[in-house]
């Protein structure tokens, strides 16, 4: 057998080819934070708030805490950019009043029913843990009430100032009346801070939100 057939024998007896090994992945810091999002959401379903340990999170996002940390300093910074997320979602979804519809349906655009009761329950805990350690945590409590409550009844503010101006209503503090018209269109705050099992039903928001606005307008009527 000459040296060139046993090059290109059967191979036996022949070292087996190591695989080559690949570049790891690579993956955007866009997307990565995204997996830390989505693994802080869904690890909050199985262990509550009290298991949301910085290490938690980035083992359920696959990824090393080292690299968790390259995008967010801290736990009130994960909880910051959670929240930026939630909220951005909900403007997006949130209609735009139409200028040429009544006072009453303007108002209507600026509430959902729909939305699950699972999609509340992270950003209401991390509320309720705002509340609770406000000291603690000043960067979380601010958020929760600005892009919250206070954001909400921006925009009710807003909408009865255009409704003055046009005629439409007749009220002499629109700020006042906006504080007002919140609380009673409101999901009860108190309800889903102290009762962890707090889950609103969809018809029965939607008939306290169409009985507080019905008051609210017979009121200043």
């Amino acid at each position: 057998m000459t040296k060139s057939d046993q090059n290109t024998g059967s191979g036996e007896g022949q070292e087996p080819e190591r695989p080559r090994k690949g570049r790891p992945v690579v993956i955007d810091s866009q997307k990565r934070r995204s997996l830390i999002l989505e693994a802080l959401d869904s690890h909050f379903q199985e262990v509550g708030l009290q298991g949301m340990t910085m290490a938690a999170i980035a083992q359920r996002a696959g990824m090393s805490k080292q690299t968790l940390y390259t995008l967010f300093q801290d736990r009130d910074a994960l909880f910051d950019a959670y929240l930026d997320d939630r909220f951005a979602c909900l403007l997006q979804a949130q209609e735009v009043p139409d200028e040429r519809l009544g006072f009453a349906d303007r108002v209507r655009l600026l509430f959902r029913f729909d939305a699950p009761a699972e999609a509340w329950e992270l950003p209401v805990a991390l509320f309720r843990l705002a509340v609770v350690e406000a000291p603690k945590h000043p960067r979380l409590a601010r958020r929760c009430l600005e892009e919250g409550p206070r954001s909400k009844q921006a925009l009710l503010l807003a909408e009865l100032e255009r409704a003055r101006d046009r005629g439409e209503i007749r009220v002499s503090d629109p700020k006042a009346a906006a504080a007002l018209l919140m609380d009673m269109l409101h999901l009860p705050l108190i309800d889903a801070l102290v009762d962890p099992n707090f889950r609103p039903e969809t018809e029965a928001w939607r008939q306290r939100f169409e009985l507080g606005l019905s008051v609210f307008l017979k009121g200043i009527s």
